[in-house]
């Protein structure tokens, strides 16, 4: 049971990045950087406002777990925050591979013609997930049966989150 508070602790900042886009699309003075990566590729959804602050968040998130690491319950659970660099670069692959992996996907999803903002069932929410499991590959290998438990469990949070999003008004649609 540890081994898995560890691994779903450790990939908070991907859940947080994963996130973040769709929150600071909402923040008036963030709108002017609302430019897309690639509409072609990508989609419209995809701007850069979303990448730099979901990385920043990522990153954000690491140095914060760093901070809590000697605390009684997380000193238990926390892995790869040995030094502050180490958790900066930990939040920095996080970040990058979850919205990386999400960016891939919507490129796939443009290849089979699906629209912008719709979705493709269950990769919509594991997408993420895969893509900062190989973005850590550099420092830490997620043992199989954490990744088929990262691949379970992150779609089943993203879908929560996206409910709650929908629920508050933040998103259009609940998935």
């Amino acid at each position: 049971m540890r081994e898995l508070l560890s691994l779903l602790y450790l990939f908070l900042p991907a859940f947080i990045a994963n996130s973040t886009p769709v929150l600071v699309q909402h923040v008036p003075i963030l709108r002017q950087w609302n430019t897309p990566v690639c509409a072609h590729w990508f989609g419209s959804h995809k701007t850069y406002r979303g990448f730099l602050f979901g990385i920043f968040f990522g990153v954000l998130v690491s140095v914060f777990q760093y901070s809590l690491r000697d605390t009684r319950f997380l000193s238990s659970i926390t892995v790869l925050h040995g030094t502050l660099w180490q958790s900066v670069l930990v939040g920095f692959l996080l970040g990058c591979g979850a919205l990386v992996g999400d960016a891939v996907e919507s490129l796939i999803k443009r290849r089979m013609h699906i629209a912008p903002g719709k979705a493709l069932p269950y990769w919509d929410g594991a997408d993420y997930m895969i893509g900062s499991i190989v973005f850590l590959l550099p420092v830490y290998t997620v043992p199989v049966p954490g990744m088929l438990f990262l691949l379970v469990v992150g779609p089943l949070l993203s879908l929560c989150a996206n409910c709650i999003s929908y629920l508050l008004g933040i998103k259009e649609v609940w998935y």
